[in-house]
């Protein structure tokens, strides 16, 4: 059985992520990953995954998806206007939403 994992936060990092690729994909992320000078395979994906700007299309369950994270947002908000403390996690929604946003392209009309 492996050891447990703690990121630098202290956060048991127990979900597996899987997703099938080529070989030559396979091949070209290895050798990213060992030039990018991150220690592992695993923490080169994540960074790249986390930390990269994307290029975001707009639709409806986009749309929903974000009428969903405003409100979780709005919620953590009242809590700390009722004199809650700040967690730090509460802006990982804000952030992403904002790259989301800022990757955002709008459709050429023909």
């Amino acid at each position: 059985m492996s050891a447990k994992n703690n990121d630098a936060k202290g956060r048991w990092r127990n979900v597996t992520v899987a997703f099938r690729v080529s070989q030559e994909e396979n091949e070209e992320i290895n050798m990213r990953a060992k030039l990018s000078g991150f220690q592992t395979k695993q923490e080169f994906i994540v960074q790249s995954l986390l930390y990269t700007k994307i290029r975001a299309v707009g639709n409806p369950l986009m749309m929903l998806s974000f009428r969903k994270y405003l409100q979780e947002i709005i919620a953590q908000l009242k809590r700390i206007e009722a004199g809650g403390e700040i967690d730090e996690e509460v802006f990982v929604p804000i952030r992403t939403m904002l790259d989301i946003l800022d990757g955002f392209e709008e459709r050429k009309k023909p």
